[in-house]
C-alpha cells in the first residue's frame, strides 16, 4: 500500500498519546474524604469495576463490597489498605 514500517509505528505512537489524554478525563465518580462513609456514594464508585468483571451482579455485589470497605476502613480513610478486605 506504500506505507513504510516508520509511518505506521509513528500513527500507533500518535494514537497511544491521544487515548492516554482521552483516558485521564474519563470517570464515573470521585469519592471526596466525606463521601468514603457513605455507602450509597461508595457503592456507586465501585459499580462500574465490578460490572467488568461479574456482568449482571454489579448491583448486588457492589453493595456487599462498599460495606466490607467501611467496615475494614480506618479512621481515617486515606489511610485505607486493600489488604484489610479478604475474601
Amino acid at each position: 500500500m506504500g506505507l513504510h514500517p516508520v509511518e505506521i509505528l509513528t500513527g500507533y505512537e500518535k494514537a497511544s498519546t491521544k487515548a492516554l489524554t482521552i483516558l485521564e478525563g474519563l470517570q464515573c465518580y470521585e469519592p471526596t474524604p466525606e463521601d468514603m462513609r457513605d455507602p450509597e456514594k461508595l457503592t456507586a464508585c465501585i459499580k462500574t469495576s465490578i460490572a467488568s468483571k461479574q456482568f449482571g451482579l454489579e448491583d448486588f455485589l457492589s453493595g456487599l463490597i462498599a460495606k466490607a470497605a467501611i467496615y475494614a476502613m480506618p479512621k481515617t480513610a486515606n489511610r485505607f489498605t486493600v489488604e484489610n478486605v479478604r475474601i
